[in-house]
């Protein structure tokens, strides 16, 4: 899974040529099947042009660099459909079937395999809340449109905090075992100690 903002600024690999193409600008996302269909490729500030690439196109979306394949997987904007150009789901404000405004997205997560959206991440009264894909109804040139309310948001917690929630349970419950392994220490001392108090005559015979 991607964070779409992670990839602003990547480097393009041509994989079959060894050479850079561009960086990716921005993304454009499919409304009717909720996946990135496009990456808009920046050529730098030297060149007026920008292109666009395929996502079929992309073989590989690393933390260094966007891997592509083929003798020319650049296209020109004008090749992208209309439809397409409306693509860009940041800052798009969300609302229920219920007519409540939920907030407006920040950021998305998607499948970097197939493109397909998994969550929005929305800014929700100064909160950052998760909202699962499944529950989009549409996205709209003016609106995003969802199934469900604030309340089936989750709040945001990135792999970083999962992996330290899930450390700090584990060493909550080795304290746990460290405490009870004292406690049960300090009972078998005290109950030597009364022994050798109760019976001092046994225990200088012994």
């Amino acid at each position: 899974m991607k964070k779409a903002k992670e990839l602003l600024n990547l480097p393009i690999i041509n994989m079959t040529e060894g050479s850079q193409v561009g960086f990716v600008k921005d993304l454009v996302i499919d409304p009717s099947e909720l996946s990135v269909e496009f990456f808009i490729v920046g050529q730098g500030d030297w060149q007026v042009g920008v292109n666009a690439l395929r996502y079929e196109n992309v073989i590989g979306v690393g933390e260094f660099a966007v891997i592509v394949e083929g003798d020319q997987p650049l296209l020109d904007l004008r090749d992208i459909p209309l439809l397409y150009k409306k693509g860009n789901l940041n800052g798009a404000q969300v609302v229920t079937t219920g007519g409540d405004f939920a907030g407006s997205i920040v950021d998305y997560y998607f499948n970097e395999e197939n493109g397909q959206l998994e969550s929005l991440l929305i800014n929700s009264s100064n909160q950052e809340l998760f909202f699962p894909i499944e529950n989009v109804i549409s996205l709209g040139r003016e609106f995003i449109m969802v199934n469900g309310s604030i309340s089936d948001m989750i709040p945001r917690m990135e792999a970083n905090d999962q992996q330290g929630a899930a450390l700090q349970r584990r060493e909550g419950q080795q304290n746990i075992k460290k405490e009870a392994l004292k406690v049960m220490l300090s009972e078998l001392m005290k109950k030597d100690l009364s022994k050798e108090i109760n019976n001092p005559q046994k225990t200088e015979e012994e």
